[in-house]
């Protein structure tokens, strides 16, 4: 049975409109000691306040710890911020790594979240890699995917029916969770699938797929095929959520320009991540789990080169260019959805406000006008009486 067939009253057909376009922010800095914590902070939210008026329809956020690769701890807390700033914006979670978190308190904030802003929550999960992190939270790596999947299973339910209790690990006593959910997250909910185990659980889990970092090659490395096989096998006659695509975007009126300068910034980003995820180590991808990622260790003294590679095959170019990487991993993807960030590496504030204007005022529109069947505003959702 689907973890979504609970006391619910809801439309069998997804709605039918326009390509959703959101913003995104991983709080990257790589700016050097110069720029302080709090200052940075700062700007970043600004830009993603301003990315309402700018006519995007979303802000995600993504969680990280313990290092300037991404200085974003606690994405439901920066959304509930942002809810007080915004009146439309819809609010995503890029992602909440579960296993770092009790699913009790995951759930009880984005019941939260949810109720007051009317509905706006839209939330990705994923189960991280950077065993760095992982000590740090002091949480046992090689229970990643036990812990993943218990938790998604724990929350998704207690999203829906009001209730969260079970699960081997977590052996949770049965509690009414206040407030109620406010409607359904069917179609609101994603998970970050980067190995094949990974798109298995997603789909198992019934929820969309969320694919981060934009390269454009055929089909993200993202196996749909395995996905659509294990959603219909578990989902039945259910509908699969179409994916939502993440990534940085470089875009400037000079295609040279915007090619140079978006690899420029990307080794900056590229070496903050290879440290983060601890992808020189030798133990790389040897943990429980996360075989997987061992073939993309990277030696010492190739990161370098690598960093060098990534920064030209990220979308770059001028406005033109720009929807054509896009239309083309649409078409790849079939996709419902794109987040884009703006800033990243050691990119200066001034560059990525430029960026994002440029792509609001010469792309936006455009991508949005592409048609897709989305499922990000929810269903209609009655509970019985407590």
């Amino acid at each position: 049975m689907s973890l979504f067939d609970v006391r619910t009253t809801r439309s069998s057909e997804h709605r039918r409109r326009m390509m959703h376009v959101g913003y995104a922010t991983g709080f990257q800095h790589q700016s050097g000691p110069g720029l302080n914590d709090a200052t940075f902070i700062q700007d970043d939210l600004r830009m993603a306040i301003d990315a309402e008026d700018l006519g995007f329809e979303s802000i995600w956020v993504t969680e990280h710890h313990f290092s300037d690769y991404s200085i974003s701890p606690s994405p439901l807390q920066t959304l509930t911020y942002l809810a007080g700033q915004t009146k439309r914006v819809k609010l995503g979670t890029q992602v909440i790594v579960l296993p770092w978190n009790d699913p009790v308190r995951v759930a009880e904030q984005a019941l939260w979240l949810d109720n007051i802003t009317n509905g706006r929550l839209l939330l990705g999960f994923g189960r991280g890699l950077g065993k760095m992190e992982y000590e740090g939270m002091r949480v046992d790596i090689n229970q990643t995917r036990q812990l993943y999947k218990e938790y998604a299973e724990l929350v998704i339910n207690a999203l829906e029916t009001g209730v969260i209790e079970g699960g081997e690990i977590t052996q949770q006593p049965r509690r009414e969770l206040r407030p109620r959910p406010y409607k359904s997250f069917q179609g609101r909910i994603f998970g970050s699938a980067g190995s094949p185990e990974s798109v298995k659980t997603v789909a198992e889990l019934g929820i969309g797929i969320l694919i981060i970092n934009p390269e454009p090659r055929a089909n993200l490395g993202v196996d749909f095929d395995t996905y659509n096989q294990v959603w219909a096998e578990k989902q039945g006659a259910r509908k699969a959520p179409q994916p939502l695509l993440s990534g940085t975007i470089f875009v400037d009126e000079s295609s040279e320009r915007a090619k140079r300068m978006s690899a420029e910034y990307h080794r900056g980003s590229f070496h903050a991540a290879v440290k983060n995820y601890g992808m020189a180590e030798e133990d790389f991808g040897t943990s429980k789990g996360n075989e997987f990622y061992k073939n993309m260790r990277i030696a010492p003294e190739k990161i370098d080169e690598m960093a060098d590679k990534m920064g030209t095959v990220m979308p770059a170019g001028n406005p033109t260019e720009i929807l054509e990487i896009l239309d083309r991993i649409r078409g790849e993807c079939n996709l419902q959805g794109f987040f884009p960030h703006f800033h990243f590496g050691q990119m200066p504030r001034e560059e990525a406000q430029r960026n994002m204007r440029l792509f609001a005022d010469t792309c936006l529109k455009e991508v949005q006008s592409w048609s897709c069947e989305s499922t990000l505003d929810g269903e209609s959702l009655q509970l019985e009486a407590a």
